[in-house]
């Protein structure tokens, strides 16, 4: 029996560029600390090469976020929420419970 030959949808926008650029490093700093080609990566951040688990691991570590806002969060959006999450993350003890009853009383 042939090989059946699988269509393969379209791959999804990321983030990847944006960050990179909110870091300051441009394709040819960011390909060598990923250790992959500069022509590589600028296929990853246009979308017509897919990432690896590898490669989004690597540069979440580089870029200095978790790997998953690599995918889902924009930097350059002002208003979004992501920023103030992380560093709430960081609060701990009264800081940590005002700052949620704050937030409980305001969604309620």
């Amino acid at each position: 029996m042939a090989p059946v030959k699988k269509t393969l949808g379209p791959l999804g926008h990321t983030f990847l560029k944006d960050w990179r650029d909110h870091v300051g490093l441009d394709q040819e700093m960011a390909a060598a600390k990923l250790n992959i080609s500069r022509t590589l990566l600028s296929k990853i951040e246009g979308s017509k090469s897919p990432y690896t688990q590898r490669h989004l691991e690597a540069a979440a570590e580089i870029y200095g976020r978790e790997p998953w806002e690599l995918i889902k969060v924009d930097p350059n959006d002002k208003g979004s929420f992501w920023s103030l999450f992380r560093q709430a993350e960081k609060l701990t003890g009264k800081d940590r419970k005002r700052l949620r009853d704050i937030i409980d009383a305001a969604l309620s």
